[in-house]
């Protein structure tokens, strides 16, 4: 990494052309090939140039100087955001001033790393990813490259991560790998075990995604971390559901709640979640609403943030109860809720099968339609297939049977990507 990448980023910052900063310093056109890494500057420039950008004089002429008591300070740092103990916003505000200027590149781009992991660790998740496009996305790869093994497994780490939560996961799943190849430490080896089998999960290959939740879990037993141990239960009985093996999700359900007992965290909420789901497929309705409901009970004293798939699980309860007046209580507010195309695209199946019930058809058809594309584009397959049935069956009464063969094929499509995915990795 040069120093251009650096000049570069203030002047940015600062809203100022190349014209501007390099003005009575160097030419424009030099400036622009310092900025590209194409020239050295020297010590003289790069005073000139830290004057006019208002930054310490060694914050650019000395960026390959380590700093130990930096170093110091990114340890503890580092510490307190794998601690579950620490006050970390009493640290950064003690130390504040150290971190504004850290004038080694290395050191800066393992603080940056650290602040992504540090406001993921609070559920910051934008402040997370505009973090890593600010800060990260611009470092460049020839430097990564080039970069020691402490600082490559947390980029690789960090990377996956920010490729995750852009919903990129055939990238994230490659990034993780990256670093558990990297990684000796066996605590961080579990947590990408764990990531790369929730990104797997989002891919739908269920078989796969169940052989790196057992090898977390199998890890996180040896480290005696109780609360991830609970964590991957209930992903492996998450995983189970979609297979459809019912009885192996309620004993993974089982053991989650025996190994949290009733403490008030989110793997509770989602492990209700989860039986809520066993239930519903039992056809055992109100024990599905019950459970629905105490998931939805430990998500608000928690201040969880996104209620969506757990209210929309509790509307589908509420349809087989068809108790109609409470789905349209609950519709209202999980349409405050919807934050994407694909959460809207539920919301438009719901409204279309309420629509339904009230001979709306031609509301039901539009709705169930555009949901059903966007279901198909976002490779949403068990979903897709259901929309899809209830619109052959409904061109089917029309006698528009043409319409009806076109949904039938979307149908068999979805099944037949449900059925591979079914058959994803052998298990452990």
């Amino acid at each position: 990494m040069h120093i251009g990448c650096r000049l570069k980023k203030l002047r940015e910052e600062k809203n100022l052309s190349q014209k501007t900063v390099s003005i009575g310093i160097v030419s424009t056109s030099h400036y622009s090939n310092i900025e590209n890494g194409r020239f050295e500057p020297s010590n003289e420039v790069l005073l000139l140039l830290a004057e006019r950008l208002e930054v310490p004089s060694e914050y650019l002429h000395r960026i390959r100087e380590e700093n130990v008591e930096i170093q110091k300070y990114l340890m503890e740092y580092e510490m307190l955001i794998a601690s579950s103990e620490g006050n970390i916003d009493s640290f950064l505000k003690k130390n504040h001033t150290k971190f504004i200027y850290i004038v080694s590149l290395k050191q800066e781009v393992m603080f940056n790393l650290l602040k992504y992991l540090e406001h993921l660790k609070f559920g910051r998740i934008n402040e997370a990813q505009k973090h890593y496009v600010a800060e990260i996305a611009c470092i460049p790869q020839k430097y990564i490259a080039e970069a020691n093994l402490q600082m490559l497994e947390k980029y690789q780490y960090v990377t996956g991560l920010h490729h995750y939560y852009t919903r990129n996961y055939a990238d994230s799943i490659l990034h993780f790998k990256e670093a558990l190849h990297l990684t000796k430490d066996e605590l961080l080896s579990a947590k990408i075990n764990y990531n790369i089998a929730l990104a797997l999960y989002q891919e739908h290959d269920y078989g796969t995604a169940l052989n790196y939740t057992k090898k977390a879990l199998g890890q996180y037993m040896d480290l005696h971390c109780w609360k991830q141990c609970g964590d991957c239960y209930n992903l492996v009985a998450a995983l189970y559901l979609e297979q459809y093996k019912v009885d192996e999700a309620k004993k993974y359900i089982e053991k989650g709640f025996s190994i949290i007992a009733d403490e008030m965290t989110g793997t509770l909420a989602n492990l209700y979640h989860n039986l809520a789901i066993f239930y519903f497929i039992e056809k055992d309705f109100m024990q599905a609403l019950e459970k629905v409901n105490r998931s939805l009970e430990v998500k608000k004293a928690l201040e969880v943030g996104n209620l969506f798939a757990t209210k929309k699980l509790k509307i589908e309860i509420l349809f087989e109860l068809e108790d109609f007046q409470a789905i349209q209580s609950c519709l209202g507010r999980l349409r405050k809720m919807a934050s994407s195309d694909l959460e809207q695209a539920h919301l438009h199946k719901i409204d279309a099968l309420l629509y339904y019930s009230m001979r709306e058809y031609e509301q039901f058809e539009r709705l169930m339609i555009h949901c059903t594309e966007v279901f198909l584009e976002n490779k949403q397959w068990v979903d897709l297939k259901e929309s899809s049935h209830h619109l052959a069956l409904y061109y089917a009464n029309q006698k528009k049977y043409k319409s009806a063969y076109m949904y039938q094929e979307y149908g068999i499509h979805a099944y037949r990507h449900i059925v591979m995915e079914l058959k994803g990795g052998d298990e452990l």
